[in-house]
């Protein structure tokens, strides 16, 4: 029987938040099919999106992405190992054993309809995950990065436009209700922010309010229950 997106959810979001200190946040902007993040030293922030895949059914994954900002899976020039799949931070000796006791195939999918397996897959994310975010010069170079920090420095001018207000003009890409939870006023203030910027279109706005307007939550401590509904 297929599981659906919110019965996987309601498994791992107890786990993620309660356990690894993450906020869940519904997520139709990026490519995860749900995303989890927390800010784990003054500059940096980590996400976990959870990757299901359209080979097999019921089939699940993370991916780990740390960064200035959160606008999961955007990768800067010399800084690939910012964005990687749960089981390439294991051992040899890992990966065997990994794949003996819940996972499968080359790409190392998990099964979302077996509670063995997604206890195997917890159990790799407490492995794992520590040593994503303790790679000290993988942030140093993060924080070093010119385009990394022309990023936070967008999502910086969103917040303060959010916070001051945004001028009057005509918008071209703001969606007509909330999405994902997060009000019009955060894609207002990144349109505002974007439309100077190189690649200026509906996705990158998106991207843009999204990042700001998460970064906002975790910074600020706040617990929006529409970003702990795990929706449909």
């Amino acid at each position: 029987m297929k599981v659906t997106r919110k019965q996987l959810f309601k498994k791992l979001i107890p786990f993620f938040e309660k356990e690894m200190g993450y906020t869940y946040f519904k997520d139709t902007i990026s490519p995860a099919s749900g995303l989890f993040a927390k800010k784990i030293d003054e500059k940096i922030y980590v996400c976990i999106g959870i990757d299901t895949s359209n080979l097999y059914e019921n089939a699940f994954d993370c991916n780990y992405y740390m960064g200035l900002s959160l606008t999961y899976a955007l990768l800067y020039e010399g800084i690939r190992d910012a964005y990687l799949r749960s089981w390439q931070l294991f051992s040899e000796e890992e990966l065997n054993k990994y794949r003996s006791i819940g996972a499968f195939s080359e790409y190392f999918w998990w099964h979302s309809d077996d509670d063995n397996s997604i206890e195997s897959f917890k159990d790799a994310v407490r492995l794992t995950e520590p040593r994503f975010i303790n790679n000290l010069c993988l942030r140093e170079r993060i924080a070093a990065n010119e385009e990394a920090k022309h990023q936070h420095d967008l999502t910086t001018k969103v917040r303060m436009l959010v916070q001051c207000g945004v001028s009057d003009f005509e918008t071209q890409f703001v969606p007509e209700k909330e999405k994902d939870g997060i009000p019009l006023v955060w894609f207002t203030a990144a349109e505002f922010v974007q439309k100077d910027e190189r690649y200026f279109n509906k996705h990158a706005v998106f991207r843009l309010a999204a990042d700001a307007y998460r970064q906002y939550i975790l910074d600020n401590g706040k617990a929006i229950e529409s970003h702990r509904r795990t929706g449909d």
